[in-house]
């Protein structure tokens, strides 16, 4: 007999997965339009060049690293829900690679939220013309964004192994399907270019280049998409089997 999960439980997966989706959006947003991060700043720029820039951009980079501080953490519901299908498809003991995920996602949290927070007090400082600490604190801000995808990949590694685990795809309604573990392990690799950005100011290693930068930033888009879209349709597989083994009565219970 398959186990029976509560209907409760499934769409409320459903309600956090779409609250991330929502504040990553937002977030977006923000560090497009208002932060004014995509693409991040030129790593030649003098001190005087950046507190110029601060100084003439502060309104927005206020107001984006308000929104980010809002929104930075749309990693942790998102992850929630990952880590919950992960489990439920997890077989054995502990549940250990899905709890590493979950651990994951509070770190990416973390290491997103920081970023608007420093261009924040860069923007804040600028006024006062002291081109120095702001430079010092844009600098933090962009390194913090680049250089600490190395958190991120706990994530992929434990997603790679559930996925590419035979006893996985024998899981009805799984939401990690083997390509997506080939996916993700391509991610993990490809995200460890990130802290070479400390060293170069130019080329694909520098915090605006191809390989540190737009390779990690395009990818990160690709796997939220792909990662949302399997668990929505895992999600719909779930409700229609628990609708199916769900008496009426209980059913009315749940709400």
């Amino acid at each position: 007999m398959p186990e029976r999960r509560n209907l409760f439980s499934v769409r409320s997966q459903r309600a956090i997965l779409w609250w991330g989706i929502g504040l990553a959006v937002v977030y977006t947003v923000a560090l497009i339009f208002l932060l004014q991060q995509v693409p991040t700043k030129n790593p030649e720029w003098s001190a005087e060049q950046v507190n110029a820039w601060y100084a003439s951009n502060q309104g927005k980079i206020k107001w984006g690293a308000v929104i980010g501080g809002w929104t930075g953490a749309f990693m942790m519901p998102i992850l929630a829900v990952v880590a919950v299908q992960m489990a439920r498809v997890e077989k054995g003991g502990f549940k250990i690679w899905s709890a590493l995920s979950l651990v994951s996602g509070a770190l990416m949290s973390l290491f997103l939220m920081l970023p608007p927070l420093f261009w924040g007090v860069a923007a804040y400082s600028a006024p006062r013309k002291d081109s120095e600490v702001t430079t010092i604190m844009h600098e933090l801000g962009s390194l913090t964004l680049t250089t600490t995808d190395q958190f991120y990949v706990f994530l992929w590694v434990g997603i790679t192994v559930i996925a590419l685990r035979p006893a996985t795809q024998l899981v009805k309604h799984n939401p990690f399907p083997r390509w997506f573990g080939y996916v993700s392990l391509w991610i993990t690799i490809m995200f460890e270019a990130g802290a070479f950005a400390f060293v170069p100011r130019t080329g694909p290693f520098a915090w605006n280049g191809l390989l540190v930068y737009w390779s990690p930033l395009s990818l990160f888009g690709v796997w939220i998409t792909l990662q949302c879209w399997l668990i929505f349709r895992a999600l719909r597989g779930q409700e229609a089997e628990d609708s199916e083994h769900t008496p009426a009565d209980e059913f009315a219970t749940i709400f």
